[in-house]
């Protein structure tokens, strides 16, 4: 397994969860707990949906 930065290694997670694999796969697989692997996934999402309501902010000012 080579060595990732934690950004890019997440990326990797996520990517894998969106195409099926489980998280106790992943678990092994990238050598964390599941219960890691469930909070990088949730972290992620949180992180989509901040910058989601910020983009979209100024055309609901807008209107």
């Amino acid at each position: 397994m080579e060595i990732l930065s934690k950004a890019a290694r997440n990326l990797q997670i996520e990517t894998a969860y969106m195409s099926g694999a489980s998280v106790k796969t992943l678990a092994t697989e990238f050598g964390l707990s599941q219960t890691r692997v469930r909070q990088i996934l949730v972290n992620l999402e949180r992180s989509r949906r901040t910058i989601r309501r910020r983009l979209e902010a100024p055309l609901r000012r807008a209107r």
